[in-house]
């Protein structure tokens, strides 16, 4: 059903190139079940991934028998090593999942799912969540969603690993049962050779490492017997035919043969001896290129948008002309007129002074009291209804206190700022807090770790993308209320010198200081952008 003619497949990392494996050659036949055995990081689950569609090959070909008088491509299933379940939805609608997308009409999808569940021993278990259910059963949600779309071809990513021995045997039989019920053809990666002899038809060894290679195909005592399970010897009672196998001379002489053939493969090379090569010159140059990438499309694409802007100006301009709307030549030369003269700088840098000085003001108090709302539940049953009743209300409606508690000046401007900013960033912060694995915190805590050492390591840097998320959320917010602040009692900042062009009927200076303060704003976004991708490099892949 599968050929593999000199399949490759690398990394590239910085401009060097981590090869996975080299040339490799097999042969899935139609109803089979074979294995793959390696060793972990040999690239097992990257071949997996492209027999999926999910990666691209780097080389050689890939090809598949079609469906029977379709035409058509094989459908194939996989079911990852954490079975890829969504959390949010039940076990029965997990299954019912490939064929919601497909677009199958929910009475079918029961139709063709329950009885799946049923034979599974899952019918109980339909309505729970993932969380709820034990990996056994998890894994036989992920068989059934693969079975529910008549899946031609299954892929496994070692499913069984997680799983205490007793559950791994009992699944193991189950999807032989499932298997010779179905007749669908399943590829297995494993890096137990036990497993592979027990379910496989045909095992390959994956030899070597960075790059690897496929062995020649096993064929075990299974594929060479007619009908499985085989009969080794007479069962004693209450022995099942597959226990007998278990026990049988054959398995045990095939997993011999394996491990002699595992534990003879090369060894692989040094660490950083071959391992990893460094492109020519040129490759390099195309390499870094093709990082900067992403940020050349978002530069093109912020291109654009300004074009259009301005296009549209421009037409909107000509149809009504009207003095309030000066064409966008006029407002660009008076805007590189106010950058020269210095005052559009001036003014931006006393805005820049308000906005950075209200977020400074409000988001340590606001991410300390979130994070403690979000670990501690005291903390949140005091501070989370008080911050509910007060960040509904406008404000706004407070300036008038604040500038008779803190005077006409900057001051009154700042902190009215952040009292709007304070309830977004606190929710960021507590809500992330809530949100941290308890697996992460449990780490640093099997390590020594006291209540620093996990804030340290665990609770800030699990909260941080979010942190961030909220931050750039409340940098427009404060952008938005620093126009309206600077037009009361100010004689600097972009909102006051908006309004100053404005009442002098200075349309072009008015439209040249709301570039000014666009420009501020997007330079802001990208200061942002560039911190984030600094302190969160670790998010990459």
């Amino acid at each position: 059903m599968i050929r593999l003619e000199n399949l490759s497949f690398s990394y590239w990392i910085k401009g060097k190139e981590l090869p996975v494996f080299r040339s490799l050659k097999a042969d899935f036949k139609a109803g089979s079940i074979t294995a793959i055995v390696g060793r972990s990081g040999c690239g097992k689950t990257s071949l997996l991934r492209i027999l999926a569609g999910l990666s691209p090959a780097s080389g050689g070909s890939l090809s598949f028998d079609s469906q029977k008088g379709s035409g058509q491509p094989p459908r194939r299933s996989i079911i990852f090593q954490d079975y890829g379940l969504l959390p949010w939805a039940t076990a029965g609608k997990n299954a019912e999942l490939g064929l919601k997308i497909q677009g199958v009409p929910r009475a079918e999808r029961r139709n063709r799912v329950d009885p799946i569940l049923s034979e599974l021993g899952l019918e109980k278990f339909s309505p729970f969540f993932p969380s709820r259910l034990s990996g056994g059963m998890r894994q036989r949600v992920a068989i059934a969603r693969a079975l529910a779309l008549e899946s031609d071809i299954l892929l496994l990513d070692e499913p069984f690993s997680s799983l205490d021995a007793l559950s791994r045997e009992y699944l193991q039989d189950s999807l032989l049962e499932t298997h010779a019920r179905h007749g669908t053809t399943i590829i297995l990666v494993t890096h137990s050779i036990e497993e592979a002899a027990y379910l496989a038809d045909r095992i390959y060894i994956m030899e070597g490492k960075n790059p690897s290679t496929l062995s020649e195909p096993f064929a075990t005592s299974k594929a060479k017997l007619k009908g499985f399970p085989p009969k080794a010897e007479s069962p004693k009672p209450g022995d099942s035919h597959k226990d007998s196998y278990r026990d049988s001379e054959a398995y045990h002489s095939d997993i011999k043969v394996l491990r002699e053939r595992f534990f003879s493969e090369r060894q692989p090379e040094p660490f950083g001896a071959a391992m990893v090569k460094r492109r020519p010159a040129l490759e390099r140059l195309s390499a870094m290129a093709r990082a900067a990438k992403p940020f050349l499309d978002r530069l093109g694409k912020l291109c654009l948008a300004l074009a259009a802007v301005f296009a549209l100006w421009e037409a909107l301009a000509l149809l009504l002309d009207a003095p309030f709307l000066p064409r966008p030549g006029k407002a660009l030369e008076r805007f590189f007129s106010g950058l020269g003269d210095g005052i559009l700088f001036r003014h931006a840098g006393a805005s820049l002074k308000r906005i950075l000085a209200s977020l400074c003001l409000a988001g340590p108090p606001a991410w300390a009291l979130g994070l403690l709302a979000g670990r501690i539940q005291l903390a949140d049953t005091l501070a989370s209804p008080l911050v509910y009743l007060f960040h509904p209300l406008p404000k706004v409606a407070f300036l008038p206190l604040l500038m008779l508690l803190f005077g006409l000046g900057d001051a009154s401007k700042v902190a009215l700022m952040g009292l709007v900013v304070f309830g977004q960033l606190f929710v960021g912060a507590r809500d992330s807090a809530k949100a941290i694995a308890p697996s992460l915190l449990d780490t640093v805590k099997s390590l020594g770790g006291g209540r620093a050492a996990t804030l340290r390591h665990a609770i800030l840097p699990a909260t941080l993308p979010a942190l961030i998320s909220s931050l750039r959320i409340s940098l427009g917010t404060t952008i938005a209320v620093l126009f309206l602040s600077e037009t009361f009692a100010s004689i600097n900042g972009l909102g006051w010198y908006i309004m100053d062009s404005w009442s002098r009927v200075d349309y072009p200076d008015m439209y040249a200081s709301i570039m000014m303060l666009s420009a501020l704003g997007l330079g802001l976004y990208i200061a942002l952008d560039v911190a984030e991708a600094i302190l969160l490099r670790w998010r990459d892949p």
